[in-house]
C-alpha cells in the first residue's frame, strides 16, 4: 500500500498528476486525500473517525493525516 493509493492526484495509469515518484514512506508533499479513495461507496462513510482510523493503520500520520482530518463528507 502506497500513499498515492489515498490521493486523487493518482491517475489512471498509476503516475501522478504532478511528476512525483511513488515515494517509500506514507509521506508527500502533494498528497491530496480524497474520500472516495478511503470508502469506495459513499455509504460506507461514518465520519472523521473513521478516516482518521484507516489512515492511521496504513501508517499516515503528521502533515497526511492533518489533511485527512480535513476532509469533509460527501454531498
Amino acid at each position: 500500500m502506497t500513499i498515492c493509493e489515498f490521493c486523487i492526484l493518482q491517475q489512471e495509469d498509476k503516475h501522478c498528476s504532478k511528476g512525483h515518484a511513488i515515494p517509500k514512506k506514507m509521506k508527500c508533499p502533494d498528497f491530496t486525500p480524497g474520500i472516495e479513495r478511503f470508502c469506495s461507496d459513499p455509504a460506507d462513510y461514518k465520519g472523521r473517525d473513521q478516516l482518521r482510523q484507516i489512515a492511521s493503520y496504513f501508517g499516515i500520520q503528521g502533515r497526511e493525516l492533518k489533511r485527512v482530518d480535513a476532509l469533509q463528507k460527501p454531498s
